[in-house]
């Protein structure tokens, strides 16, 4: 039996992986490109404070248009489904991040 769960839990499930991986793209962009750093500073004076509100805005952004996906009806996909791919893009996220400060550093 499949359990499906609703079209929010499943839209900003899949929300969290994707913004997990773009946190990590987002720090290895910072670290390697000063000019990236530096727009982030100027944007609210604190380069992570604005990493943070890129990824409140992408997660809600996204989370949002996740669930108007099949005619507002959001992804049917299972609860198991739904977890392997938070696992998955949580995981990715901290391989993406770990294996840069262990090849670039």
């Amino acid at each position: 039996m499949e359990n499906i769960v609703s079209k929010y839990t499943n839209s900003f499930g899949l929300s969290v992986a994707l913004c997990s991986v773009i946190n990590a793209l987002l720090v290895v962009a910072k670290e390697k490109s000063h000019a990236i750093s530096g727009w982030l500073q100027k944007v609210t004076g604190y380069q992570w404070v604005t990493h943070v509100v890129i990824l409140l805005i992408l997660f809600a952004l996204s989370g949002y248009l996740f669930s108007c996906a099949n005619g507002r009806k959001g992804p049917k996909i299972s609860a198991h489904r739904l977890v392997g791919t938070i696992v998955a893009g949580v995981v990715m996220g901290c391989l993406i991040i770990t294996g840069f400060y262990l090849i670039a550093d």
